[in-house]
């Protein structure tokens, strides 16, 4: 992960532990929050950052353990890392890792790379 992506992750934990201690403390809040996920953002931050965004609240029962996986990358779609080169403008390392990690990635083990 780069600085971009931890930054990034970091942020996200952040929003998600005050939102998540608020929900705790606070019933309406926590209603709202499983309701109108973009109005208890605006209600604790004071805006919405990304209303376009689709936010899924859901709530643990007693005797349930819910995982979140994070989104599968398809095979088609660059992963952030190689998206944050390519937006920094340093275009060269981003080919150098783009051809090692995906474009000769199937030729290894086969003496052709």
């Amino acid at each position: 992960m780069d600085a971009a992506t931890d930054a990034m992750a970091e942020a996200r934990r952040h929003i998600e532990t005050a939102l998540v201690e608020k929900a705790a403390s606070n019933a309406g809040f926590r209603d709202l929050l499983k309701n109108d996920p973009h109005g208890a953002l605006k209600e604790q931050f004071g805006t919405d950052p990304i209303p376009s965004l689709k936010i899924s609240v859901v709530e643990e029962r007693a005797g349930e353990i819910v995982l979140v996986l994070p989104r599968a990358i398809a095979e088609d779609e660059l992963p952030d890392a190689l998206l944050d080169y390519a937006a920094g403008g340093n275009a060269q390392e981003c080919w150098n890792s783009f051809k090692k990690d995906f474009l000769f990635k199937p030729l290894e083990g086969k003496g052709l790379v």
